[in-house]
């Protein structure tokens, strides 16, 4: 199975690779050399039309412009830091206005300067087109406005206080709220040409204008490769990244894709990968993962198991509770997922995460399901003897009737055909809710067939993800799965989640409460009481963290950070967080040095942790 951004888009794969086909350049043209590329698998699975952020095919999906187009600053979700990039610094003017500071050196690649008015225009075109990055921010941000050249402002709305959105739109690099700042005078010249800038492919290298250390060196059907901007304005900061060109070869499915990276045609892995270990551990390869024991990979989220509220008879929290018991959380893991992941926490929490850690009412959960680590056991007498004391009977067939008299299935059980370790999981679930009474069937339709499900709610049962880790967890997660007023996109990837339709008042009002608390300590007891109700009501059973598909062959290039020297976060090539990564990796032969300006302030660098702004706020006067 492949991580969670590929899957949204594995029933393309089929379309795309006929493109292949009819490719009117050829990587036959273009010659590279070997030792000055880094090679990615898992990202590009067709043929990319457009390289404009407000293009419909990239404003869901910028991590195909990430090495381009530059945030203010950019989050390390494993390490709660964040690292400035086009912003140099920023002021809390009061509780509700920030001011950020562009870096002096900032260019675009044309040599005209990244100013403030570059970042007021990024945000409106976003506001006036309804799409591209930072979807949304007008919600919560009342203006924003251009101090100076290389100063702009930003003020929270008043009546609608929410901290977490705030920042994040504000300095604009999580995956949640991405942001990127994109050059006024090339996107206002457009639309004053009548230009309709979702359109426009900036499929061009020549003319491509850009604040990154890279831009398209070459692009067809069958590759995309990014060239170094070798005169870029950051080097004399961070220095130039070590590759020169980084190039995805379009696979048509992930076993060609895995079978290049084992070869080590691929260094940068972010796949699916069938027992990963044996890649070591049997056949000596020089490749790895973040750990080099089970899970191997960081989480990228919690995958839960979705129950509608539209099927009256699993409405039951009793009924939720006891299908939570039945589940085999361990056996699942080991046999469907290859041991890549934990069993996910009941508070929603990733408990991997040292800095969420905090937000866990560890003693409630410990004392709820009377384990050591608070998590929910797979427990299917307790699960059975619920049912029985509810009143739920079983037939001759083995299977309940409610107390209602309605027969207790057949319900099924969903998720995409293709998606094998998903696929094996619901089989493993369904089996379990037999022995408990409850008739489920799997069923496997085609993605599209399934996510329109999702969407309307036309399901009993669904394995799927949630809004993924951030500066801002666990109240993302929360948002995603519980909200009732989500109507729109979610860092504009995925639509809306709470797919189970859950409405509690008393949830919907401490999701406003977090959010807009600078006090910890209230914050924690806003969760806790959230994580009391959401234990009662079971609207969702968290079963697994998603795997961050990060893998790495150190056949040309080495020093990749992982579990001994994690030195940044384990990046999948897909992820907004993954440029830092080519400053640090070595060729093969040379000393790898990791530069210091990935250290924290206090230590010489220039990461600084959320807690800082934290600080900052909490410590700012009211206006």
């Amino acid at each position: 199975m492949i991580f969670s951004k590929f899957k949204v888009f594995s029933l393309f794969i089929v379309i795309f690779s006929l493109f292949l086909l009819l490719s009117v350049g050829s990587l036959a043209q273009v010659t590279i050399p070997r030792n000055e590329t880094v090679y990615c698998i898992g990202d590009f699975w067709g043929p990319v039309t457009s390289f404009n952020l407000y293009s419909p095919t990239v404003a869901g999906k910028q991590d195909y412009v990430h090495l381009m187009y530059l945030p203010l600053f950019l989050y390390n979700s494993a390490k709660d830091l964040w690292l400035p990039l086009i912003g140099e610094s920023y002021q809390v003017v009061n509780k509700t206005t920030l001011r950020v500071k562009i870096r002096p050196q900032a260019k675009w690649s044309d040599g005209v300067p990244i100013t403030a008015d570059d970042v007021v225009y990024s945000f409106n075109l976003t506001k006036k087109l309804g799409t591209g990055p930072g979807v949304g921010w007008d919600t919560y941000i009342s203006s924003i406005k251009a101090i100076d050249d290389k100063t702009v402002e930003f003020r929270m709305k008043q009546d609608n206080v929410n901290y977490y959105a705030f920042i994040a739109f504000a300095f604009g690099g999580t995956q949640s709220f991405a942001m990127r700042i994109v050059p006024k005078h090339v996107y206002s010249e457009l639309e004053k040409k009548g230009v309709n800038i979702s359109d426009w492919p900036n499929d061009e290298p020549e003319k491509q204008v850009v604040s990154g250390p890279y831009k398209v060196y070459f692009s067809d059907p069958n590759a995309v490769i990014f060239g170094r901007i070798d005169n870029w304005w950051g080097k004399d900061i961070f220095g130039l990244p070590k590759p020169k060109y980084v190039a995805h070869i379009i696979y048509k499915d992930n076993a060609g894709a895995n079978l290049a990276f084992e070869k080590g045609d691929a260094d940068w892995g972010s796949t699916f990968i069938p027992e990963v270990y044996a890649l070591w551990e049997k056949k000596g390869l020089p490749i790895r993962t973040w750990f080099k024991s089970e899970p191997y990979y960081m989480p990228n989220g919690v995958n839960f198991l979705y129950i509608s509220y539209a099927q009256t008879l699993l409405k039951d929290p009793q009924v939720r509770k006891a299908i939570a018991l039945a589940i085999p959380y361990k056996d699942m893991l080991k046999k469907a997922y290859f041991g890549y992941s934990d069993q996910a926490h009941p508070s929603f929490v990733i408990d991997v995460f040292e800095s969420y850690q905090q937000w866990i009412d560890s003693n409630y959960f410990k004392f709820l399901w009377k384990t050591k680590d608070g998590k929910i056991p797979t427990d299917i007498k307790t699960a059975n003897k619920i049912l029985d004391d509810l009143g739920y009977k079983k037939g001759p067939d083995g299977i309940r009737v409610a107390p209602n008299g309605k027969r207790m299935g057949p319900f099924t059980i969903q998720v995409p055909y293709g998606w094998t370790d998903w696929m094996v999981m619901c089989e493993m679930i369904a089996k379990n809710l037999r022995e408990i009474g409850l008739e489920v069937k799997t069923d496997f339709p085609d993605f599209t067939v399934w996510f329109s499900r999702l969407l309307s709610g036309t399901f009993d049962f669904v394995i799927s993800w949630d809004g993924g880790p951030g500066f801002d967890h666990p109240w993302n997660t929360y948002r995603f799965t519980l909200d009732p007023r989500i109507t729109g996109p979610i860092g504009q990837e995925f639509p809306a989640g709470n797919w189970q339709r859950y409405n509690n008042p008393a949830v919907t009002k401490l999701l406003d409460i977090i959010p807009a608390t600078l006090d910890v300590n209230a914050r924690k007891a806003a969760i806790s009481k959230l994580q009391r109700i959401v234990a009662g009501d079971m609207p969702a059973i968290p079963l697994f963290y998603g795997a961050h598909w990060y893998a790495f062959n150190e056949s040309y290039w080495i020093g990749w950070p992982r579990e001994e020297n994690p030195w940044w976060f384990p990046a999948a090539v897909w992820s907004t967080e993954s440029l830092p990564v080519l400053f640090g990796i070595a060729k093969k032969g040379e000393t790898h040095k990791v530069p210091s300006w990935f250290s924290t302030v206090d230590k010489g660098g220039i990461l600084f942790p959320t807690s800082t702004l934290w600080n900052a706020l909490m410590t700012a006067k009211t206006k």
